[in-house]
């Protein structure tokens, strides 16, 4: 086993943060104070490890499950909605990675309450490699307003900052009257904000990384421009195809087996919409050729339905070679991780 003392529970990044006091900010002394404040009652419940008090002060399964539908949510938009083609194909890969994502969080949160550490496995789920990769364990808090109300209800918003990956993002805490002078943390908004930020950061330090890799890249397989041409929708009126035709300039000292990447379109809020394409090149020439591409969009997807609604404009597609394989086995290929 591996053992890592982290905060390693995204789903309840919020509580563990509050609760272990990563990080100093301005009004923790005049919370404090406060009789009953579920944060100062959690953040004691986690230095005596007392997890049956800390479930008083926080509604730790409700955390987990707003977690659990705003973070998968937005990974399935950004990474696996692009191939599914019904809103019940979606459904089912969340049901299939929520289970994963609920357990790894739900174990982490408990074991670090209770024993003040987490162990994972050596091979890990997908899940928990997300949790530990997307840098929870060093997220600090900046600042925590004061609870407003709104409606009946009572919200307090906290700011992060991840240091690992180095983005901010905030949280909105939901608090419910519980018992005589106490409140209790009874939900939380805004994890989806972790995971974009999660995923800019990501792909900032990647393209550092992975700028050799694509000039070599680029010289043996330039993309030099494309056109793209909508041929209407299914018989129901529901998708649309794009017929995109690239022009690439192939020059290789070495004879090629397949070129692999994305057509990307990009939607609002920096979304975007990926159609993998793999290129056999076995018989292709030298020089400069045109290559065809398809791509359905799926009205589903945030980024296909704002593309079928506003047009295709040429500033928000891109071509994106992602790995080119020899025809001798050996490849070159872009980081889709950051390395251990």
């Amino acid at each position: 086993m591996n053992t890592k003392k982290i905060l390693a529970a995204v789903a309840v990044l919020l509580i563990l943060a509050v609760a272990v006091g990563v990080a100093a900010f301005q009004n923790w002394q005049e919370l404090k104070k406060r009789s009953g404040n579920p944060a100062v009652v959690a953040r004691h419940a986690v230095e005596a490890h007392d997890l049956e008090t800390f479930r008083k002060a926080v509604d730790l399964d409700a955390l987990i499950e707003q977690a659990a539908e705003e973070i998968l949510t937005e990974q399935i938009n950004s990474t696996l909605a692009p191939t599914a083609y019904s809103m019940d194909e979606l459904n089912l890969r969340y049901e299939k990675l929520k289970p994963d994502f609920v357990n790894a969080a739900r174990a982490a949160a408990e074991e670090y309450i209770t024993v003040g550490k987490v162990t994972f496995p050596k091979n890990l789920t997908d899940a928990q490699k997300f949790l530990k990769e997307s840098g929870a364990a060093s997220c600090e808090i900046k600042s925590i307003t004061k609870p407003q109300k709104d409606g009946n209800d009572r919200v307090a918003t906290i700011a992060f900052y991840n240091s690992q990956m180095k983005f901010s993002f905030e949280l909105e805490l939901a608090l419910e009257p519980a018992e005589e002078n106490s409140w209790r943390i009874t939900g939380a908004k805004g994890f989806e904000k972790f995971y974009v930020g999660y995923r800019r950061a990501l792909k900032k330090k990647l393209n550092s990384l992975n700028l050799p890799i694509g000039q070599k890249m680029d010289e043996i397989f330039k993309v030099k421009g494309f056109t793209i041409k909508n041929e209407g929708g299914d018989e129901y009126g529901f998708s649309q195809t794009l017929e995109i035709s690239i022009k690439a300039d192939v020059k290789s000292d070495k004879p090629l087996a397949k070129i692999i990447g994305n057509v990307a379109l990009r939607g609002k809020d920096d979304r975007e919409s990926l159609a993998p394409f793999a290129i056999d090149m076995t018989e292709a020439e030298q020089g400069v050729q045109i290559f065809n591409v398809t791509k359905t969009l799926n009205p589903f997807v945030r980024a296909d339905a704002d593309a079928m609604k506003h047009g295709f404009k040429k500033n928000d597609i891109h071509i994106e070679v992602t790995e080119i394989i020899f025809a001798d086995g050996t490849n070159l290929k872009l980081l889709d991780r950051l390395p251990d």
